[in-house]
């Protein structure tokens, strides 16, 4: 697994000439009505604190024109080989959160666990990120710390 210190998450995700965090935020707020929405891609880097296997380097949460709400990520690629639904857990002005849950995993060190939740917390202002992992069974907090952002999409016409 490589290891990235915040600065260079931070130049990877400017390198995918991504937008800041609040544009993504506020369309995601004015799209939330019944009416079909643009589907919409977030895409956050984190460095795992613990380096536990279970904090994925890079995610990415869409919201497809349904409004469904969909997670990906190495982990998920490993274990489910495609992403899988996420929800809103939480929304205020200063901060979204986002959660989903895998049962019946393994990471790579042979660790198992029953079932195993996955919250990630945007900070609208600055886009900063924090990644919460719980493992069921298991008395430790799993963390990491990263950035997120939204591709630059390019008006039609």
């Amino acid at each position: 697994m490589i290891h990235l210190s915040p600065a260079s998450l931070a130049c990877a995700l400017v390198g995918l000439s991504l937008i800041p965090l609040p544009a993504f935020a506020q369309s995601a707020q004015k799209n939330g009505t019944r009416h079909r929405a643009a589907p919409i891609a977030m895409l956050c880097a984190f460095e795992d604190k613990g380096a536990s296997g279970w904090v994925p380097e890079i995610v990415m949460i869409t919201r497809q024109e349904n409004g469904r709400i969909e997670v990906f990520d190495p982990i998920l690629q490993t274990l489910v080989g495609r992403p899988i639904k996420a929800v809103v857990v939480a929304d205020s002005k200063k901060e979204r959160s986002y959660g989903w849950a895998l049962a019946g995993v393994r990471n790579a060190a042979g660790q198992w666990s029953e079932r195993i939740d996955f919250r990630l917390t945007v900070t609208k202002a600055d886009a900063t990120a924090k990644m919460v992992v719980t493992p069921k069974g298991y008395d430790n907090v799993i963390t990491g710390d990263g950035i997120c952002g939204a591709p630059a999409v390019k008006p039609a016409g």
